[in-house]
């Protein structure tokens, strides 16, 4: 006769803390869904709005939770979430805006904001209070009429009232032109609010699984982009009328963010991304566990130690089962449901470190396929890269894994995009940040002695050297090769995210006296002569630290005493946008900075730096004054015209001092790594909007906008 325990386990054979997947959950979310501080976040504060996380962090979860909550509060709450075929068939919609990502989400911006302004519409027209004002107006009766022509999603609906009409328009920039029109957007939004101030329920909008039938090419980029902007156009038009969220996973927003120059600035601000520590996803585990065994205990390490045995127990204990999983939900679900799998294979009633690792062997291998189709997209040639890691690469330096690329690079049959991204990334320790940036690999803190790992592309805030050490998050370690983890091996033992703290304290400091001191020396050098080499090589440093995940091999004099000495020359690894756009528009790939420590600029000095560029150095360089203003005077905006609008079409930008100084300033936060490239593509366009129309601007910005 089984006891009660043996009972209890059999009942859960299958999952028993539930599935992974929150679509197939939504009875263990509804018994025992453990509210996050990020879900609590969005319910205090709709300001932020895209909700950006990567496979495995909870967003279907989330959806379904806010959505019951804000069911149960009474609130029209409208889900958004198309399937594979939707998506896919709207892009024959989006193709006829255009080629590139401007146009598409130019056009997709407007197709959304009516859609979901109809699919408001649609629902209240079923709601008391306000169903006979929606049939009282004419406009809205209209447009409601053709919207109800078709059953299917927003997507399918806007493909079938709007694709014909498109079609037969000139050009694509005559269907973003007159769209907005055509489809009286302003006036459509208008009535929805006269309507909405008539109900006394608000409004939520979730918009889920946009990652279905997501294609990485400029068409599937503009369709979410204008999927982001038309969304939080309609949420200001109906400001404290409407909430509407957008939901992401990470690898897409990071293609959004390199396609479109605008979308750090426009919608960073307003991004969430979703984050667990160590304690909430124990209480997320335990939350479950609770249900699943039945077990009545109010501390969560005494209902965890009720489940594992003693070398899983406490704190310490489920930070050892978490070295498995990348500290994602979905993760700790499926180890623990396969551990627990594994011990009633072997008659136990609790979880052993065995159990954990014979489950984490399987689990491994499908996390690493993971990552490589997370990241296909945005890291061509990863996959290559990661089958070059084996057992014995588990733990390596920064040279080491630097030179993996060069490896890859030998393999034969690499693709076009493959072999350009492995070669930008063979650049000083480029490749290791990559690699970083995925949490692939982690870099050691000498001062705390453990390895902290990112999630969110973000640079690391320390050095590197060709000797720093590295390795390989522990949860790829099985489909590596590598089955256990040593007790020497307890370097490993905390795996630390940058979401969750902040990292190295004692090299913050460092950094922030390095860049301070680097401030300070500027005050100290005269002008002129006198102090034209201590000019140069303040310059040289400052450009290096500002541009220092774009521009490599930053060098003074390169080609010593040369008759065309150029002053600073740095290799662009087109990476970013704005130095993409250097590659691209410019063929500037080794990028000059002439140096000059005097105040203003003639036309001597533009002459100068013109007989400089070509070739390599393509159409662009940059030279770096004293000025205390970085707009173009009278003068020197004459001057860039000469050469911008020769026949060469140079482009001969003026940076100063105090701009770089203010960057510098900037650097001091490691979430502003990339604070500098975003004011450069600002100038860049002033330089062809303003200058090259010959308008001029007011004075006294002497440095970057904050």
């Amino acid at each position: 006769m089984q006891n009660i325990e043996d009972k209890k386990l059999n009942k859960f054979v299958v999952d028993p803390i539930g599935d992974g997947r929150a679509e197939h959950d939504h009875k263990m979310l509804d018994q025992a869904f453990y509210e996050w501080s990020d879900y609590k976040a969005l319910l205090a504060d709709s300001a932020r709005y895209v909700v950006v996380g990567r496979r495995g962090t909870g967003k279907s979860a989330l959806v379904y939770r806010l959505g019951q909550y804000w069911k149960s509060e009474r609130r029209f709450c409208i889900e958004v979430a198309p399937n594979e075929e939707e998506l896919i068939g709207f892009r024959s919609v989006a193709s006829l805006f255009g080629d590139s990502v401007t146009l598409i989400r130019a056009g997709v911006k407007n197709l959304w904001k009516y859609a979901l302004a109809l699919q408001l519409i649609e629902a209240l027209s079923n709601y008391y209070k306000t169903s006979e004002t929606i049939r009282q107006s004419p406009l809205l009766k209209e447009h409601l009429k053709r919207w109800q022509s078709s059953n299917s999603g927003p997507f399918a609906k806007i493909r079938k009232t709007q694709f014909d009409w498109l079609k037969a328009q000139d050009s694509p920039e005559s269907r973003v032109g007159e769209l907005s029109e055509r489809l009286q957007i302003s006036a459509v939004i208008s009535e929805l609010s006269k309507v909405l101030n008539q109900s006394t329920k608000s409004c939520v909008i979730l918009i889920d699984r946009l990652d279905e039938g997501w294609l990485p090419d400029t068409i599937g980029v503009g369709v979410v982009d204008g999927l982001v902007y038309g969304t939080g156009e309609l949420r200001e038009s109906l400001s404290g009328q409407l909430s509407a969220y957008v939901f992401l996973r990470d690898n897409i927003y990071r293609s959004i963010q390199s396609a479109d120059n605008d979308f750090s600035r426009n919608i960073e601000p307003k991004v969430l991304r979703l984050h667990w520590d160590p304690q909430e996803l124990m209480y997320l585990a335990t939350s479950r566990l609770k249900v699943a065994m039945k077990i009545d205990k109010e501390s969560e390490v005494k209902t965890w130690n009720s489940c594992t045995a003693n070398e899983l127990h406490g704190i310490s204990g489920f930070r050892r089962f978490l070295r498995h999983t990348l500290y994602r939900p979905r993760d700790v679900i499926a180890l623990l449901n396969s551990g627990f799998y594994q011990s009633q294979k072997t008659g136990g009633l609790t979880l052993t470190e065995n159990d954990i690792q014979i489950s984490a062997q399987s689990i491994s291998k499908s996390r690493l396929d993971d990552l490589e189709k997370e990241y296909r997209a945005v890291f061509p040639g990863l996959g290559i890269l990661l089958s070059l890691f084996d057992a014995s690469k588990i733990k390596i330096n920064a040279g080491e894994a630097q030179d993996l690329f060069t490896k890859a690079l030998a393999t034969e049959d690499l693709q076009p995009d493959e072999r350009q991204q492995l070669t930008i990334l063979n650049q000083n320790f480029d490749g290791v940040f990559s690699l970083y940036s995925i949490g692939f690999l982690g870099i050691r803190n000498d001062i705390s002695k453990t390895f902290v790992f990112c999630h969110d592309g973000r640079q690391p805030s320390k050095s590197v050297t060709r000797n720093s050490e590295l390795v390989v998050h522990p949860c790829y370690w099985p489909a590596l090769g590598k089955s256990e983890m040593a007790d020497d091996e307890n370097y490993a033992e905390e795996i630390f995210d940058e979401y969750e703290v902040t990292i190295y304290s004692a090299d913050t400091d460092q950094r922030t006296q390095i860049l301070g001191r680097t401030m300070s020396e500027l005050n100290a050098i005269p002008m002129g002569n006198e102090g034209a080499t201590q000019f140069e090589n303040w310059c040289k440093q400052a450009i290096g630290f500002c541009f220092s995940t774009q521009v490599s091999n930053v060098e003074l004099h390169p080609n010593r005493n040369a008759p065309q000495r150029r002053d600073v020359v740095g290799t662009n690894l087109g990476s970013s946008s704005v130095w993409r756009r250097i590659v691209e528009d410019y063929k500037s790939r080794q990028v000059i900075f002439e140096i000059k420590n005097f105040e203003k600029l003639t036309i001597k000095e533009f002459r100068q730096v013109h007989g400089y560029l070509g070739r390599e150095y393509g159409k662009l360089a940059f030279i770096v004054c004293r000025s205390k203003n970085i707009e173009l005077d009278g003068t020197e905006s004459a001057a860039f015209r000469e050469f911008y609008k020769s026949e060469s079409g140079h482009m001969i930008v003026k940076l100063t001092a105090n701009w770089l100084y203010a960057a510098l300033g900037k650097l001091r936060s490691p979430q502003k790594h990339d604070f500098a490239d975003l004011q450069l593509s600002k100038l860049l366009d002033e330089y062809i909007r303003v200058y090259a129309s010959e308008q001029l601007i007011r004075k006294g910005r002497g440095s970057p906008k904050k």
